[in-house]
């Protein structure tokens, strides 16, 4: 079984000679706007030396032949179906069974290029954002502890970043790819390289996206598999499986394509729905074929921007192992209800009839503040084992499919490792809503914590001012919610929603308890809160319509992190506050020198967050 095609990997001796280092800016700061690569040049090794003439050749040459290293993982093949759709072959999304999962770490060096493309996964031909020239984006497959080396080259019109959804990067903060909080974007013809240790206590689902507006939206995703002997489900299923779910617009998202107006309706936030569901990049075509009578570990991770999914295979149990990254105790389910950001494992046993069953991925409408009727919300795909694919004529679950838009029930998430939250320190409370703005003449909104509604500043991130201030840094708290502190200290969050929808809401840097979840508002001493040894725990948690959350969370993680809605037109709308934790030692990070360099060279490419149509919801009148 083919892998999913990854970008080259090499030990750290095979890329020393482009190695960040904090003093050497002009190492790292390649302009790859004189040239344009050739894919197809055979593959070779190159270095990239700095220096005259001499170093815009070699330059070129590295993107000219390097590339094609970059989409591939050594021994394997790049296994796209399609030139003109850039989806992936469905056998590249069972992982290679070969990989060696140790204990013993190793460098993992991956090329990416970032460019813009026409494409149709779903047959109607727009212009997406993709990496490598393919939908879902590269596999990143590593062992807890490994260090991860990606070389990122920018060759859109814009800038972006990347961001390592749910990697703790303890001590690598500015490596969280976060726009306009731990970097500016990487601005068009120019690269930028990524460098962490994957926390060795880590293992399991996670993904990588854009993080500068709403990006991922047009295709900057893809997953993240962490392997680790010392995870409690290692070794108690036979193969392992990607499912990746997202949605897409027809019109690539301009600055037009995020307030919804074209959509219609009265309705403040109404963020323009999908035209199209996708299951591992296809909109029809995806087919599992796998062995009868085995167990498999099915990855789900939701890469959408606003959709909900509820998965489900016709005829079989799925038990649920893992969510965010943290192994359960195994719990039956028909349905998987998944929000955006969300993975879980399930357990899939090929033991029923031989044949071919609907995989079924239901994306629930009925959190879409508008409709579109054009789109088909059950996505099908095909899972086959021991015959020939064919047309599946199986039927769906009987029971009902869940309408309020919210996670698979807490009381289902019961880690297999306890870990008691230690009592709390500090109690913050914010509320999220949607206002009318005296700016647009009260037809359009922003999105608003508290009374501030985020904006992203693209040439001095947040961090970088705490690098030079420390914790007495001041920012303007219209557009900057800030919670400092220079202790380590164990936070209650009471996250109140003045909206009537439901959102998903993430964490960088940190895994959260759930305390507490409920309809209307939170009242202390009076609501509902687990007394539980052993809460739940994960890094994306959905808040429910007109309802809270409470989680806890340890912050003594030194950087700064986001807590953000992760419904992209929300983000960019301005629903994200920050945590900056021990800012002192913020201060002795060894940041490299050129990621400033970066935010002084922004015109031209720069993400445009300011107040103007980038950022608005609006009513649509």
């Amino acid at each position: 079984m083919a892998p999913l095609p990854t970008s080259k990997e090499a030990s750290s001796s095979d890329h020393a000679d482009i190695e960040t280092k904090g003093g050497s800016a002009a190492a790292v700061l390649h302009d790859t706007r004189p040239r344009v690569p050739s894919w197809n040049q055979p593959s070779r090794r190159t270095r990239y030396i700095i220096g005259g003439l001499m170093a815009v050749v070699l330059i070129a040459l590295a993107l000219g032949v390097g590339l094609g290293l970059g989409l591939k993982k050594s021994g394997s093949s790049f296994s796209s179906s399609s030139s003109s759709n850039y989806t992936m072959t469905n056998s590249s999304f069972l992982l290679d069974p070969s990989f060696e999962v140790t204990s013993t770490p190793t460098t993992r060096y991956f090329e990416w290029v970032v460019e813009e493309v026409n494409g149709s996964p779903d047959g109607v031909e727009r212009v997406m954002l993709v990496v490598n020239r393919q939908i879902p984006g590269p596999l990143i497959e590593v062992n807890s502890g490994d260090e991860l080396v990606v070389n990122v080259f920018n060759k859109m019109t814009n800038g972006t970043s990347i961001h390592w959804h749910g990697q703790l990067q303890n001590g690598t903060n500015f490596m969280d790819g976060t726009n306009g909080i731990t970097q500016c974007p990487i601005p068009p013809g120019m690269n930028f390289t990524y460098r962490f240790t994957i926390n060795p206590n880590q293992y399991g689902t996670y993904w990588w996206h854009a993080h500068a507006s709403t990006q991922y939206t047009d295709g900057i995703y893809g997953p993240i598999v962490i392997h680790s002997p010392n995870e409690p489900i290692y070794n108690t299923y036979d193969g392992d499986v990607l499912v990746i779910l997202s949605g897409l617009l027809a019109q690539y998202l301009s600055s037009a394509g995020i307030d919804g107006s074209n959509y219609g309706g009265f309705n403040p936030g109404a963020e323009p729905p999908p035209d199209s569901g996708l299951i591992n990049g296809k909109m029809i075509g995806s087919s599992l074929d796998l062995q009868p009578n085995l167990r498999y570990r099915i990855r789900l991770i939701n890469m959408g921007t606003l959709t909900q999914f509820v998965f489900s295979i016709d005829n079989h149990v799925l038990s649920v192992v893992e969510a965010d990254g943290i192994s359960l105790q195994p719990v039956d389910v028909h349905r998987v209800p998944i929000h955006v950001a969300q993975r879980y494992s399930v357990i899939l046993t090929t033991n029923q009839t031989a044949g071919s069953y609907n995989v079924r991925a239901e994306m629930q409408e009925t959190c879409y503040k508008l409709s579109n009727p054009n789109l088909n919300t059950m996505v099908l795909g095909t899972l086959t084992y021991g015959a020939t694919p064919s047309t599946p004529n199986t039927v769906d679950w009987s029971d009902a499919i869940p309408l309020d838009c919210m996670d698979l029930n807490s009381t289902m998430i019961v880690p297999l490792v306890q870990l008691e939250p230690p009592s709390s320190t500090q109690t913050v409370q914010v509320s999220m809503s949607f206002q009318q703005t005296v700016q647009s003449g009260g037809t359009q909104v922003l999105a608003f914590m508290n009374n501030t509604s985020w904006e992203s500043d693209t040439t001095n991130p947040t961090l970088f001012q705490f690098y030079k201030g420390g914790a007495q840094t001041n920012f303007d708290d219209t557009t900057q919610l800030m919670v400092v502190n220079d202790e380590i200290t164990t936070i209650d969050l009471v996250l109140l929603n003045y909206d009537d929808s439901s959102h998903p809401f993430h964490l960088h840097g940190h895994v959260f308890w759930i305390l507490g979840e409920g309809d209307g508002t939170y009242q202390p001493g009076i609501s509902p809160v687990t007394t539980s040894n052993n809460p739940p725990r994960r890094d994306t948690l959905t808040v429910p319509g007109f309802g809270w959350i409470l989680i806890r969370f340890v912050a003594d993680n030194p950087g700064v992190w986001a807590f953000h809605c992760h419904i992209g037109w929300h983000m960019a709308a301005g629903l994200l506050m920050q945590f900056a934790t021990l800012p002192s030692q913020v201060q002795q990070f060894q940041i490299p020198s050129y990621m400033e360099e970066q935010c002084t060279v922004q015109s031209g490419g720069q993400i445009n967050n300011r107040r103007n149509n980038n950022r608005w919801l609006e009513f649509g009148m």
